[in-house]
């Protein structure tokens, strides 16, 4: 699926549920544990809610990134192909996971193909509505890019030590 396309609607479909039951979801997941109720109100309405199919695919290695989303059901997979050209699965995501974020502090192509493998609720930030969150509320936006850096930390991390492993 085209990036341009999944990120057109800024706003919520008139079928979507409201954002408070976005203010709900992220009150449930652990990236915004530190964030107070004033603060998951003004994040539930920068962040829209998305339905998608299995197989689908949110976007390819190579695409511009620009926005990143937190899984609130379902799973998605990171690919990469090989030098045969087969897909290889390096990772798998689901509930809670935050995916994509390096398309929100950096300006290269993705680094990795994203496919849904069974239907799936996502939230999507895009880069354009973090910029406008780092502009009107410089501190929260700090604490969202500091919780980013822990999550790619983390990865790293744990990459290293699958490293180690094969050593």
């Amino acid at each position: 699926m085209n990036e341009e396309r999944i990120v057109s609607a800024t706003a919520l479909d008139p079928a979507a549920p409201p954002y408070e039951r976005i203010e709900h979801i992220l009150r449930e997941n652990p990236f915004f544990e530190e964030f107070d109720p004033a603060e998951l109100d003004y994040f539930a309405r920068q962040l829209s809610l998305r339905s998608f199919g299995a197989d689908t695919v949110l976007f390819r290695k190579g695409d511009l990134g620009s926005y990143l989303f937190f899984i609130v059901e379902g799973e998605v997979e990171v690919r990469l192909e090989a030098h045969d050209l087969k897909q290889v699965i390096i990772a798998t995501f689901e509930r809670g996971s935050c995916v994509g974020e390096m398309s929100i502090v950096d300006d290269y192509p993705r680094s990795a193909t994203i496919v849904v493998t069974q239907p799936s609720e996502l939230l999507l930030l895009t880069r354009g509505r973090f910029e406008a969150i780092c502009a009107e509320q410089p501190t929260l936006g700090l604490r969202f890019l500091k919780g980013i850096a822990k999550n790619l930390s983390l990865r790293l991390r744990k990459t290293s030590g699958r490293f180690a492993d094969l050593a």
